[in-house]
């Protein structure tokens, strides 16, 4: 049985981000692992509605907003998944509205036995300056994975010169600015958390 390796994409931008990019970047480095099926989720070609705070699922019933938006398929494909890359934009130094409403109408899985539990997560996060608040956004995500009970994991390249997570800032040296296909570390980073869950993934399966 394959190991499904589903990436979130969490901004709201249509045309292709920096987020996605860096995701891209991940997937590619799954899909090298052998028996591997990846997917590139853009939250941004969903509908996704606020939580209204109706508490029906700790209930354990039914969302009221399911039925009118796009989560029941993005929580399936969530489900589905052994790991998740999560890639986000930094907004005021924290995720963009966009997945924050992701992360709120997932609260169902959670009250149904912690039904994200056991995946692997991985981390990818872009900001504008070189600091902005590119690892205050990571926590966020990394706070939310471990609430759902899912394993986060980084990237385990050189300890000197490579990170746990794919960070970028478009601000280069002397203030000028930069493309995120420049950022040469981020673009490594980021393939070492695509590899680094996908092995993970696969040894847990494997178990």
């Amino acid at each position: 049985m394959a190991v499904k390796v589903l990436g979130i994409c969490g901004s709201p931008k249509q045309t292709k981000s920096s987020s996605e990019f860096l995701l891209t970047k991940a997937l590619e480095a799954a899909d090298k692992v052998e028996g591997v099926e990846t997917e590139l989720l853009r939250l941004a070609d969903h509908t996704i509605l606020t939580c209204t705070g109706c508490d029906n699922c700790v209930r354990q019933k039914p969302c009221p907003e399911d039925a009118k938006d796009d989560i029941p398929k993005i929580l399936a494909k969530m489900q589905a998944a052994d790991a998740l890359i999560f890639s986000s934009p930094s907004y005021w130094c924290t995720v963009p509205g966009l997945l924050k409403n992701l992360m709120d109408r997932s609260r169902t899985l959670k009250m149904k036995d912690h039904g994200l539990r056991d995946k692997v997560v991985g981390v990818i996060t872009a900001a504008g300056l070189r600091h902005g608040g590119q690892e205050t956004t990571a926590n966020t995500i990394i706070s939310y994975a471990l609430a759902q009970g899912m394993i986060v994991a980084g990237g385990v390249g050189n300890p000197v010169k490579e990170s746990w997570a794919g960070m970028t800032g478009l601000q280069s040296e002397g203030f000028t600015w930069r493309g995120t296909p420049k950022d040469e570390i981020a673009i490594r980073n980021s393939q070492l958390v695509g590899e680094r869950i996908t092995r993970l993934a696969v040894q847990l399966k494997q178990e």
